[in-house]
């Protein structure tokens, strides 16, 4: 499960299971958080399901591509 820090989750005790809740939370402070390889692999994966400006969507495929998996 794809973790959210405590930092960003003022308005929860504990994040909740859905996944993409907490890639939302991860995607709505892009890259201060959730930069890592695995995780930018799921976000990318569920690019079209999150509500992502297009500055995010962009960054989120540049990080993608620039950690080697080359599918953007």
């Amino acid at each position: 499960m794809i973790e959210v820090p405590r930092d960003i989750l003022w308005d929860y005790q504990e994040a909740p299971e859905d996944l993409l809740w907490r890639l939302q939370r991860l995607a709505d402070f892009f890259p201060l958080y959730g930069c890592d390889r695995e995780t930018v692999r799921i976000l990318y994966a569920h690019r079209d399901r999150l509500k992502l400006d297009e500055a995010t969507k962009a960054l989120i495929e540049a990080y993608d591509a620039a950690l080697g998996r080359g599918t953007s």
